[in-house]
């Protein structure tokens, strides 16, 4: 029997897909699938879709992978961090605290010198807040594939770097580069990895923020409803162990390695399971814009994360040995 909230889809066009492997390891392994699922937070298309894992441990993948004529389907005008700038009360005074405190950590990472760039950048948030702390609008650089967002950054003074993340050209070399919860988004990740730790400095940093499937929520959701699918967006998601090699695959050296508090997950996938059992009314209360739920959620991870176990957000650094061969 078909879901209530599946049979929502009705009438919702169906998008070009490619068929797609893993993005590390050997792609001749035994296949398993991991879950099934659709476009439950925003209904942008009809099709089904899949998260696959390979048996030899690497990375997972949406499948099939949505085609780039697609994108502007699954990300609509109403996609969630397009209207982060939007959010107003406590929502949006703990958004902008968690964005200082990261930025804060990049300045660190920066040793207070050198150029930051910033890869999908979106409306620029991050670069914003560098910005406010300290950092002169001439040293960050933002990088997207949204002309609108990189136009509306180069009118504030930012420098800007447009195209796909892994074809970036600049003579420029960078203290430190910051993907920030999009390399789960790109369907290259190997080759963006590669390509940015050649625009790093020696002793440069390379930070990233991604999804982890080694969290609680992961393990109890993952079948169909874990917020982190965010089903078709993430095309590849990632744990510790996978990144570890990503990095090293990139001849970056791994320097710290943070779990950090996911609640917009855990929200999603009572959100998720709610909707696709009809209970429609109740779900729309399941938002990041619920104060209560955001910080019930946020609670349970900051615990989790002092009692030594491991969240859905990961933070990984890798930094550039000082001398190169």
């Amino acid at each position: 029997m078909t879901p209530a909230g599946e049979r929502t889809l009705e009438g919702k066009p169906e998008i070009p897909t490619r068929d797609t492997g893993p993005c590390m390891g050997d792609a001749a392994a035994p296949v398993e699938i991991v879950a099934r699922g659709y476009d439950f937070e925003y209904r942008s298309c009809v099709n089904r879709f899949e998260i696959r894992r390979h048996a030899d441990g690497g990375p997972w993948y949406v499948f099939p992978q949505p085609a780039p004529e697609a994108l502007d389907v699954i990300y609509p005008p109403d996609y969630g961090p397009f209207q982060f700038e939007q959010l107003r009360g406590p929502s949006r005074w703990a958004r902008d605290l968690v964005q200082r405190m990261k930025a804060m950590r990049i300045l660190r990472s920066a040793g207070g010198r050198g150029k930051i760039l910033d890869v999908g950048t979106g409306s620029g948030m991050l670069l914003r807040q560098l910005r406010q702390i300290g950092v002169p609008a001439e040293d960050l650089y933002a990088n997207d594939f949204s002309e609108h967002s990189l136009r509306a950054l180069a009118n504030e003074g930012f420098s800007i770097l447009p195209g796909p993340a892994e074809h970036i050209e600049t003579d420029e070399r960078f203290q430190v580069i910051c993907l920030n919860q999009v390399l789960e988004h790109m369907s290259q990740p190997v080759d963006v990895v590669r390509r940015l730790a050649g625009l790093l400095r020696p002793g440069g940093a390379l930070f990233i923020e991604t999804p982890s499937t080694d969290g609680i929520d992961c393990r109890l959701f993952r079948k169909r409803y874990w917020g982190g699918f965010h089903f078709p967006r993430h095309f590849h998601l990632f744990n510790e162990q996978t990144l570890r090699q990503l990095l090293a695959d990139a001849g970056l050296d791994v320097r710290e390695v943070t779990y950090l508090a996911s609640p917009a997950f855990w929200i999603q996938c009572f959100h998720h399971r709610l909707y696709d059992a009809g209970w429609f009314r109740v779900a729309r209360l399941f938002t990041i814009k619920n104060p209560m739920l955001l910080a019930a959620a946020t609670i349970v991870d900051r615990c989790t994360v002092l009692a030594g176990g491991r969240t859905s957000n990961i933070r990984i650094v890798g930094t550039k040995p000082s001398e190169t061969p």
